[in-house]
Order: structure tokens, then C-alpha cells, then sequence
């Protein structure tokens, strides 16, 4: 029975010492003996701030105005360039020019040692041109097509 209560006497120095330097797991094998102590919540002392405030002299907030027309001018994207994901033989699908594609839509098939590899629409918008024919050998990112975004009024 002495050495339970030994035992104990020790986990429970243990247990402060734990709290004192801030550790949250213990393992301990002593005597064919395993113990593991963990603590739910470390808690961290505070520490002071190391680094005094920075305060620059001289310095002046300033805030940056545009003429109102520049505001106004809002100008959409340009037309996106639907590339190539990868070399091999392109098939078109379908689509005429002019016609709204969405973002993801398969444009395009590029096919590789026969397997068919599917080039989405980057984005929602209308079909401007084909950049390649249908049948012809394209290359790592060579344009395929291009679109124009829709614009938020659209």
C-alpha cells in the first residue's frame, strides 16, 4: 500500500509540475508502470507586448481620388482565350458563333491516343470565333476559341 501512496505522492508533483511549465502531455514508464497525464486546457501565462507601438513622423493619411469619368468608365474584359488542356487532335462540337456558352460547358474535344479529353468554357459569355479546325493538331495551351464574357447588365 506504501508504494501506491508513493506513486501517487509522485504523479501528483508531476501533475503540478505539468501546470507550472505549461505542458499538456506526459508519458511516464517507470517499473513496468505506464502513466499518461494529459491536461484539458493548457493555460498560457500572459506575455507582454515585445514590441513597443511604431509611430512614424512625419506621416500623413492621404486618400486617392479619381476624376468622376474615370469612375464611370468601367470597361468589360476582353475576350478569353479557351485553351488547349493538352496536345493531341481537337473536335469541335457543335456551337456557332455567336451563341452564349456557360462557364464549364465542353466546347471542344481534344483527343489523345483515342481518348477523348473534354475543353470547358472558362467562362459564361458568347462564342466570338474558333481559333483552330476541326480535326487539326493542337499544342499545350494553344488557343482553341475565344469568348466574351457576359457584362453584369447581360
Amino acid at each position: 500500500m506504501e508504494a501506491v501512496k508513493e506513486w501517487l505522492e509522485q504523479l501528483e508533483q508531476l501533475a503540478r509540475l505539468m501546470s507550472q511549465r505549461g505542458v499538456s502531455l506526459l508519458d511516464v514508464r517507470v517499473n513496468g508502470m505506464h502513466v499518461r497525464l494529459h491536461r484539458a486546457h493548457a493555460e498560457l501565462a500572459p506575455q507582454e507586448e515585445t514590441m513597443p507601438p511604431l509611430f512614424l513622423a512625419g506621416y500623413q493619411e492621404t486618400t486617392h481620388t479619381e476624376p468622376e469619368e474615370a469612375q464611370s468608365a468601367w470597361q468589360p474584359p476582353g475576350p478569353i482565350e479557351v485553351r488547349s488542356p493538352m496536345v493531341g487532335y481537337c473536335t469541335l462540337l457543335p456551337i456557332e458563333i455567336g451563341s452564349r456558352v456557360e462557364r464549364g460547358q465542353p466546347i471542344a474535344i481534344i483527343n489523345v491516343l483515342g481518348i477523348p479529353n473534354e475543353a470547358p468554357a472558362p467562362v459564361t459569355g458568347t462564342l466570338l470565333s474558333w481559333q483552330v479546325g476541326n480535326g487539326e493538331a493542337v499544342e499545350y495551351g494553344q488557343p482553341i476559341a475565344l469568348i466574351q464574357p457576359l457584362t453584369e447588365e447581360e
